[in-house]
């Protein structure tokens, strides 16, 4: 009976501490903010940035994780380890077939003096040996520049052309292209008047990118600003210099031949067992020992990844991270060679994530103190509101644009009637972009935690229970401001299409207004329902509305076409003016297409360039998913003409041909939006 008491007392002990652990564990538990502030302090994401910078590429020196190739496969690998090891389900790789390119070295020989290279992906390798002939200074390699060498009794013919990186201009596959249709051997570029801001950081800085190249093309390699000044102080008056021997040693194995890469995927499952998700993602492979792209999109998602663990977020529906391979570079023989990760995923592995996926949140290179680049064409009022409203988090201020940028994996996905937003802040004059100088010191470590948080905040309201936050009146004003019936009338567009097409938007606009308006009081008991037919809106919404130019922008479906009939109107009414204005028809002239390269190249080298964009190429990827402009117009021919005083009536003749088969274009396009607005604006009236 004396123990009795101590029975009573221990029993009461005990139950005291049961009913006290959720307490203690509820104490315990940090927000998800805390949990970001702890893992920067702990050093996790400074630690997987680190690691994944540093791991041995394909290139000793140099680095080199392109996608295919056994060191961007590490990375994957990697990564997959650490969803793994946080507690992320279903983690698992992904195979994405992938033009490989394993860079190994590059240089520049000249008698004693070796020059380090880097390259530009899907740049012909050369042999073990190299290419040995004289060196021949080319300028910015336009036809004019191989030109005046010709006129001046320089025969680039064998020799190995120096070219300067014209990449304000264009990009370097033309200039090779140029040199290769010369009979130049490899061309050496190097850093140029019209390089920077790219490549600028240091006197010895590489540089590369994907290069659109065709495999016809020659060799080519990138020497630094330093190297390529003593290499250009070796020239004769003339341009000619010395015999050079020119290194680029890389493997290729096309995807034909097995060539494959990697996208990593991890859940972490929500409450709501309806196939809906939200997805994050970032790319894995990157160029030289990037720390940044991008390194720290895919660390940034990794740290939010396991925040959310900490802080025992439990999501209404499921949130996905997906680490791409392939972002860079990884098609040969193709216009559009980046995205091909992200591309396969929503085009081949995954289509039926269109219309399941609630919002695609895309993170890309994270650095320094500049402001915060928030790109939706989806959800644009949703993104500005909480921007607004999340000043502790953007100290440097943010910019906010509905136009998605085609250098994003978010593209493709839109394309493929996929809501996106994508994050970066990076800064192309800051010269470091895609240079061996991609390093950590780079991060502005508070602001990346900062950002973190930030990303969080946009993926709530995807994830809380409520209506999707689409911004569809917002959407519906964007393309209303591009539809201008007088404009459209005026070029010569059917008048019944446009009329057509201007009562589909002005319904859309309606319709959309409308249900911004009665959202707020839609029955909770609806919103499932309502949320479903949200997602197959959106999905009808991005596929009918994102078009592409042959820049590689995004536009609506008629825009470009639109610009190409209006150009050519004014071209053909200043050539049949009394006196005709022939300046001003060719500036007309330079905006048809990609009309502005045609007098930098020879015609056959611009010929070929623009075969490339055909829709049905086996090649062109992504780019036939923005309703491409096709045929792609030729008006070289009548701008020679014009520019020669050649011209006749057969070129107004030509160029009129031309503009009717364009307004022919134009006028299915606008027949097709009707279409598409007025199969989905009803759906929106009928949202409730």
């Amino acid at each position: 009976m004396k123990r009795l008491p101590v029975l009573l007392f221990a029993s009461a002990l005990l139950i005291l501490l049961l009913l006290s652990v959720p307490a203690l564990a509820a104490a315990t538990t940090p927000t998800f903010d805390q949990a970001v502030d702890q893992l920067f302090a702990r050093g996790y994401p400074q630690m997987v940035d680190n690691h994944l910078a540093n791991m041995r590429g394909t290139n000793p020196q140099l680095g080199f994780f392109l996608a295919g190739t056994w060191s961007d496969g590490a990375r994957a690998l990697y990564i997959a380890n650490q969803m793994q090891a946080m507690g992320l389900a279903h983690v698992h790789v992904e195979p994405v077939p992938i033009d490989t390119f394993t860079f190994k070295s590059a240089s520049v020989k000249v008698g004693y003096n070796t020059m380090i290279a880097s390259t530009f992906a899907g740049a012909r390798p050369t042999s073990a040996k190299g290419l040995r002939a004289q060196v021949v200074y080319a300028h910015d390699g336009m036809a004019s520049d191989f030109d005046a060498l010709s006129k001046a009794g320089v025969d680039v013919t064998g020799k190995i052309v120096l070219l300067d990186a014209d990449l304000w201009t264009w990009w370097v596959n033309y200039q090779v292209a140029e040199a290769t249709a010369r009979g130049a051997k490899g061309v050496i570029f190097t850093y140029g008047a019209n390089t920077a801001p790219y490549y600028s950081w240091a006197p010895d800085a590489l540089g590369s990118f994907d290069g659109e190249f065709d495999w016809s093309d020659v060799p080519s390699v990138y020497i630094s600003q330093s190297d390529g000044a003593w290499l250009e102080s070796q020239l004769a008056p003339d341009g000619s210099g010395p015999v050079v021997t020119m290194k680029n040693i890389t493997t290729v194995q096309m995807a034909s031949r097995g060539g494959t890469g990697f996208n990593v995927v991890g859940d972490l499952p929500g409450r709501v067992k309806d196939g809906t998700f939200v997805l994050f993602s970032a790319h894995h492979d990157g160029y030289f020992h990037t720390a940044t792209d991008d390194t720290d999109g895919v660390v940034n998602n990794l740290t939010i990844a396991k925040a959310m663990i900490m802080s025992r977020y439990r999501p209404y529906h499921t949130v996905r991270f997906m680490a791409t391979t392939g972002e860079d570079f990884g098609m040969e023989n193709s216009y559009y060679d980046w995205c091909i990760g992200a591309w396969w995923s929503i085009t081949h592995t995954h289509p039926g994530w269109a219309g399941k996926i609630r919002a695609m949140l895309n993170s890309d290179h994270f650095v320094g103190d500049d402001p915060l680049k928030i790109v939706t064409p989806d959800f644009t009022p949703l993104v500005i509101d909480l921007a607004t409203a999340s000043g502790d988090l953007l100290p440097y201020g943010y910019k906010v644009s509905a136009v998605s940028s085609t250098w994003k994996d978010s593209w493709t996905f839109g394309a493929a009637g996929v809501p996106v937003v994508s994050f970066d802040n990076k800064v192309d004059s800051a010269g470091n972009y895609h240079t061996n100088y991609m390093k950590s010191y780079l991060i502005d470590w508070n602001y990346m935690a900062k950002i973190a948080k930030f990303v969080f905040r946009v993926e709530k309201p995807f994830n809380s229970g409520g209506l999707l936050p689409y911004g569809l009146k917002a959407r519906a004003d964007s393309l209303a401001a591009t539809v201008v019936p007088d404009d459209l009338k005026a070029a010569g567009a059917d008048a019944t299409a446009v009329d057509r097409l201007e009562t589909a938007v002005t319904a859309f606009q309606t319709a959309t207004a409308d249900y911004e308006t009665r959202a707020p009081s839609i029955p909770v008991a609806h919103r499932t329902t309502v949320n479903g037919s949200l997602l197959k809106i959106q999905k009808q919404i991005s596929r009918s509305l994102t078009g592409l130019n042959p820049y590689q922008s995004t536009v609506y479906p008629h825009e470009q076409v639109l610009l190409d009939v209006q150009s050519l109107n004014t071209a053909i009414a200043d050539l049949q003016a009394m006196p005709a204005d022939t300046d001003d028809a060719l500036s007309a002239l330079s905006n048809v297409d990609l009309t502005a390269w045609g007098p930098m190249l020879d015609h056959s080298v611009y010929a070929h360039l623009l075969t490339r964009l055909d829709p049905s190429y086996k090649k062109v990827a992504w780019g036939a998913q923005g309703h491409p402009v096709w045929p792609v117009l030729d008006v070289m021919p009548q701008y020679d003409a014009i520019q020669a005083g050649t011209w006749d009536a057969q070129t107004v003749t030509d160029l009129t041909t031309m503009r009717d088969s364009e307004l022919t274009d134009l006028n299915a396009r606008l027949n097709a939006m009707s279409t598409a607005l007025e199969a989905f604006t009803p759906q929106i009236a009928a949202l409730n």
